[in-house]
């Protein structure tokens, strides 16, 4: 659904207030420092209870998210305290953890959820979360990996297809923010890439193109696939992709991920494989393979140019295929039931969503009094933002003591004020006036099964429960199967990826930062993203000319002299010290 916006509004909301200026910098950098202090905490709990044992007992998941938003919140406080500078601060996103074939940032259970989702050596961990200052937006997700408890360090890194994830997926948004920040000085671009991925007729801009090619390339040589829903696109004041597919974004730049770019590089491998073993099914001809490459111009399209003054999130996620040997398949997404009853198998996994995006597109005259007073507290407290009943609660946030601990009958009261809320949720859901957002499982459906599979409605059956961004509705166009289709046939054929678990990691970035404190010229200012990966060796390495030009972007971004100057924000030292909010633009900004 698209808002109808004057003009002249339109221009303020997506152009003057996007303005790199030195206030809106501050704002970014704050936004962004709090984020990494968040995440540092994250990743300090989960290191105390689960590796070193230092806690005395593992926290649950739905502990670590509420003590998350908890300790965002705090900070929070404490910043842009004058509500004539900032009127609007908060949460972007709830703390939201994926373990292994999880994707999405929908799994964030609340408290009152009496399940023990505790984590299994070997799992790979996705911590996401999210911070705003007056609009402006840092969002930030890291993979980690559960070690064998140890008081030291691990005995040994990480093997296997969950090490080909967490590698390919740090090396692709490593690159990717590279390219990016020579939008800045798009003339050092190294000529291994000119001669590696697509760019435009001049050679001198960082386009669509070039990002989706580079980062396809990585995902291959690692024996990866980009997971649907991966993407790398602008952000703006309030518009950080947290409402697609429910409100239209005018003037979209961003690369996303669907199934759409697996399909045209399967059908063409079908095709090669059928020339060699046997010639009893041709599904495609080359004047189709032509047709189909040159249709990519779907909304949205590769055809842009990545500009200084603009800000992005690389969100890029990997998962591993190695499991299915030469198999050829489709890597898609299958959403949780969050339905439960009888008819579900003992082994099925089944939650009720927890995250919520309001939709003031939408009215109703409610009915329940809890309805009306829930949708009053989200218009007042919440925004445009995701959301969890959690954030509405009077015990929320929860004081965390100085070594990261909360009080247990505080976790016990706020469980009752969440199952109180439940009930007013419900009813917004139901009349849409919020939609939530769904919890996902990545999944491989064979490609024999889907040429087999007959579809009576065409592509004409879209699945109106599920979202998607414009001109995506159909995700195998090509075959004729719709996203009705596709939903059967994950549900009948669709097999769990158990060895090569997902990688996510989500940066943000901003093209440009002015001058550092040296009155150096800055590229580009990295908001959120700085942690190196766990401790993982894969059994691939790049090759060839990718090889080469990722090396050579790895120089630039090094050299600080005749490079690109990438800043990065950095966490809180002592998570438990306030920040100055008079000294936002002083923040500790690093190489």
């Amino acid at each position: 659904m698209q808002l109808a916006v004057r003009q002249e509004d339109a221009d303020v909301l997506l152009k003057e207030k996007n303005l790199l200026t030195a206030s809106v910098l501050d704002k970014y950098r704050t936004a962004g420092q709090i984020a990494e202090s968040g995440l540092k905490y994250l990743i300090e709990l989960i290191n105390s209870s689960y590796h070193f044992q230092t806690l005395g007992r593992q926290l649950s998941v739905q502990e670590l998210c509420v003590m998350g938003d908890s300790y965002i919140a705090a900070l929070l406080n404490r910043v842009y305290v004058d509500k004539s500078q900032v009127r609007e601060k908060g949460i972007s996103h709830p703390t939201a953890i994926e373990v292994n074939q999880f994707t999405g940032t929908g799994f964030s259970p609340e408290v009152d959820d009496v399940r023990p989702f505790m984590f299994q050596t070997g799992d790979l961990v996705a911590i996401s979360l999210g911070v705003h200052i007056d609009g402006y937006t840092a969002n930030v997700s890291h993979t980690l990996v559960i070690f064998p408890p140890n008081p030291t360090k691990p005995d040994g890194p990480l093997l296997g297809p969950k090490a080909d994830s967490v590698i390919a997926a740090h090396i692709a948004a490593e690159t990717v923010v590279g390219l990016m920040a020579l939008a800045s000085k798009p003339e050092k671009l190294p000529k291994e890439f000119l001669g590696t991925v697509a760019t435009s007729s001049s050679n001198t801009t960082i386009t669509g193109h070039t990002i989706r090619q580079t980062v396809d390339e990585i995902a291959r040589q690692f024996g990866c696939v980009v997971v649907p829903g991966s993407k790398v696109r602008r952000i703006r004041r309030f518009l950080a992709g947290q409402a697609e597919g429910i409100v239209a974004e005018r003037d979209f730049k961003g690369v996303v991920w669907d199934e759409l770019h697996q399909e045209v590089e399967l059908l063409t491998r079908y095709r090669n494989q059928n020339l060699k073993e046997s010639q009893e099914m041709t599904i495609i001809s080359k004047k189709d393979i032509k047709e189909i490459e040159a249709s990519h111009s779907a909304i949205p399209t590769d055809e842009f140019v990545v500009a200084k003054g603009e800000a992005y999130q690389v969100d890029i996620r990997m998962v591993s295929v190695a499991e299915f040997k030469n198999e050829l398949g489709i890597v898609t997404i299958e959403e949780v039931d969050k339905y439960t009853g009888k008819n579900h198998a003992k082994t099925t996994f089944n939650s009720q969503p927890t995250i919520y995006v309001r939709d003031y597109a939408m009215h109703h005259q409610l009915k329940l009094k809890t309805s009306r007073q829930l949708l009053g507290a989200i218009d007042k407290k919440i925004g445009v933002f995701p959301f969890k009943l959690t954030h509405l609660c009077d015990s929320f946030p929860l004081d965390i003591d100085a070594n990261g601990n909360v009080d247990g009958e505080i976790l016990q009261r706020l469980a009752k004020e969440v199952t109180q809320r439940k009930l007013g949720a419900n009813e917004l859901s139901n009349r849409h006036l919020i939609e939530s957002r769904p919890i996902q499982l990545v999944k491989f459906v064979p490609l024999k099964q889907i040429l087999l599979s007959s579809n009576p409605t065409g592509r004409q059956g879209v699945d109106a429960n599920k979202p998607v961004l414009p001109g995506m509705e159909i995700p195998l166009p090509n075959l004729g199967i719709s996203s009705l289709k596709l939903k059967l046939l994950v549900n009948k054929h669709g097999r769990s990826i158990t060895e090569g678990g997902v990688a996510r990691e989500l940066k943000s970035i901003v093209i440009g930062g002015g001058e550092d404190s040296k009155n150096d010229a800055v590229d580009a200012i990295k908001l959120t993203g700085n942690y190196k990966p766990s401790w993982s060796h894969s059994q691939y390495k790049l090759q060839g000319p990718l090889q080469s030009a990722i090396q050579q972007l790895d120089l630039l971004m090094k050299d600080k002299r005749f490079g690109i100057s990438i800043r990065q924000v950095m966490p809180l030292s002592n998570l438990f010290s306030q920040i100055d909010v008079k000294q936002a633009g002083d923040m500790n900004i690093d190489n």
